[in-house]
């Protein structure tokens, strides 16, 4: 629609004999008392031209004789105000209609490919509502790239190597222990609170005889890998009753078996973006920032030259892009900002353009009941699972993502218990949901009084020549005529 009412103003420029370059812009404007649409062309030729703007916009307007224009007024500054008719919201009505589902698609992303990596929290804990965040989030920005006809994969990436793995199942074989030894301590940096534990017993009752079996040393690695299984089976249950899908799981720990992380450290190292400190390996890159914090060590100084969560994590996102995506999407908890510029760093050291990886942060979420605000901690195991919060007590999965989707990512969230559970007009989603219900209920009863196939025509299955759109009329109608339309913009 813009384009094509840009292209009658184009027209009238031409008709008053000026000369446009560049383009302009032809927007909504911040109040509606300035129109429906409001363009600045007046102000950009005036200043070529040496004439005040409202001097220039008077002549366009003038040329600007259309019949889908209700009235044009000049305001402050020569911009000028377009009000539309509402025959032309009409017509734009109908062809919304015969459109259907495919209303507002756009091949703007047409041929390129988009990987939106969302979620990702680590296997050492439940999906809860904090970490789950991310899981609303990049499933709606996956769903409008794909509207917007790129070829999108959702992704989760499972941390399953690394210090905290460890720390997880010493946590897990501790459980055990500690019944055959009741001075035995609770590992330093263990995770506390009754998941870990629970975890703990199911893997005593399955596999009990094989425990019996196995030596001290190797009891953590044991725990380690079914207590893994049991996390990750649960996350994935919990993410289908979320109502989030994923193409593709990636394990970290494949892109170490595989070499592909060492491969990606030589690769650094060849390239000169690699200083030797304390023993260790560190990411270099001068020309980017000095990366000096602990963050940035690429090998640990330990006998193995074992490899850090960054090493890593420079190769799965090498990865991504050497299997032909054009646009890489990570979507994380602010607890990694400073993360970024490292991330974007290694991947102009290895050659690619940093300005493929976009990084979406989002704030945390607290628990609110009542006036009660609570921190939310896996490490302290005070949080609210996903499961719990669906299951137990009954918060639809849309309620959830509703909730999420309808504040800003930068915002931190305070998740309100009772107002999730309100069934009230108090709630936005119960509102929302009425509003839908109410709206299915006139279309029935307007198809089953005249026999308009009203519902296959809301669809775009069936023609709507034969309504009567002028008769919307009201303010109200026309506003939300107007805003329809403009969606594709």
């Amino acid at each position: 629609m813009i384009e094509a009412l840009k292209g009658k103003i184009k027209k009238a420029i031409k008709s008053a004999g000026y000369e446009l370059a560049g383009g302009f812009d032809l927007e909504l404007p911040p109040n509606e008392k300035f129109g429906d649409l409001s363009t600045n062309v007046a102000m950009l030729i005036a200043a070529k031209e040496g004439k005040k703007p409202e001097d220039v916009a008077k002549d366009i307007v003038e040329n600007l004789k259309d019949k889908n224009f209700e009235k044009i007024e000049i305001a402050g500054g020569g911009f000028i105000n377009i009000y539309l008719s509402q025959k032309y919201l009409a017509r734009e009505l109908r062809e919304i209609l015969k459109a259907g589902s495919d209303f507002a698609r756009s091949d703007l992303g047409k041929n390129q490919k988009v990987l939106v990596e969302f979620i990702s929290a680590n296997p050492t804990g439940p999906l809860h509502i904090g970490n789950a965040r991310g899981g609303p989030i990049g499933e709606t920005l996956a769903n409008i790239l794909d509207w917007l006809g790129y070829k999108v994969s959702r992704e989760f990436y499972i941390n399953d190597v690394g210090s905290q793995i460890q720390k997880f199942g010493q946590t897990l074989a501790y459980w055990y222990i500690k019944k055959h030894d009741e001075n035995y301590h609770f590992p330093e940096g263990g995770y506390p609170g009754d998941f870990v534990k629970d975890i703990s017993e199911e893997i005593q009752r399955e596999f009990a005889s094989e425990i019996e079996e196995l030596k001290d040393e190797e009891l953590t690695e044991f725990f380690i890998r079914h207590g893994l299984e049991i996390v990750i089976r649960r996350m994935k249950e919990d993410i289908e009753v979320l109502g989030v899908h994923f193409d593709q799981w990636v394990y970290e720990s494949d892109l170490i078996n595989n070499g592909k992380s060492q491969k990606v450290v030589d690769e650094l190292k060849e390239k000169g973006k690699t200083k030797e400190k304390e023993g260790a390996v560190w990411f270099s890159s001068s020309e980017y920032s000095d990366f000096s914090d602990r963050e940035s060590v690429l090998a640990r100084s330990d006998a193995e030259k074992s490899l850090t969560y960054f090493a890593t994590d420079i190769a799965y996102h090498q990865d991504k892009l050497q299997r032909g995506f054009d646009l890489l999407i990570d979507i994380w908890g602010a607890n990694h900002h400073g993360h970024i510029s490292r991330m974007k760093a290694a991947m102009a050291a290895l050659g690619y353009d940093p300005e493929k990886l976009s990084i979406i942060l989002y704030q945390n979420v607290r628990i609110k009941e009542g006036k009660e605000i609570k921190q939310m901690s896996k490490r302290l195991g005070n949080y609210i699972t996903i499961s719990e919060l669906i299951g137990k007590m009954k918060v639809p999965a849309d309620v959830f993502k509703f909730m999420i989707i309808s504040q800003s990512h930068t915002s931190i969230i305070d998740f309100d218990l009772d107002l999730a559970l309100e069934q009230s007009e108090k709630n936005p989603v119960y509102y929302l949901q009425y509003a839908y219900a109410r709206i299915c209920s006139i279309l029935r009863k307007v198809q089953a009084e005249t026999l308009v196939e009203v519902e296959k025509i809301a669809r775009g299955e069936a023609s709507a020549d034969l309504a009567d759109l002028e008769i919307l009329q009201d303010k109200k109608e026309l506003r939300l005529l107007k805003t329809i339309s403009l969606l594709p913009e």
